[in-house]
């Protein structure tokens, strides 16, 4: 279970929005995976909907997320990005600052360079 407390860093907040049957959501997935080495301090949140449920345990295995510990993959059960969030293509990646206020928000394939103005 993600819990603000679990999420509680000094840096920003990487939260994607995806679909674990998504190529693009993969294809980022494995992007961020490579470039580990730049996320020393900033999390990613990778949130699938509460639909996803039976993909989001292959996602996992077949890209080893949970090996790397500031990459955590959970799942929305609470159904709050449906009644939040307007999607404008997956990944959605929402960058939060450290005190956690929506800085920017970037859509469908994004590249690492793009992001390293906000990792940390």
């Amino acid at each position: 279970m993600i819990t603000p407390e679990n999420m509680k860093n000094d840096a920003n907040l990487l939260v994607m929005f995806f679909n674990p049957t998504c190529e693009h959501c993969e294809d980022m997935t494995l992007e961020m995976e490579k470039h580990i080495y730049l996320f020393k301090k900033t999390k990613v949140l990778l949130v699938a909907g509460s639909n996803m449920a039976s993909s989001l345990g292959d996602f996992i295995k077949a890209l080893k997320v949970d090996q790397y510990p500031t990459l955590q993959p959970s799942l929305d059960s609470s159904k709050f990005i449906d009644k939040t969030f307007n999607y404008n293509g997956l990944p959605q990646i929402n960058v939060y600052d450290h005190d956690r206020k929506l800085i920017r928000t970037f859509n469908s394939i994004t590249t690492i360079d793009s992001l390293k103005a906000y990792i940390e």
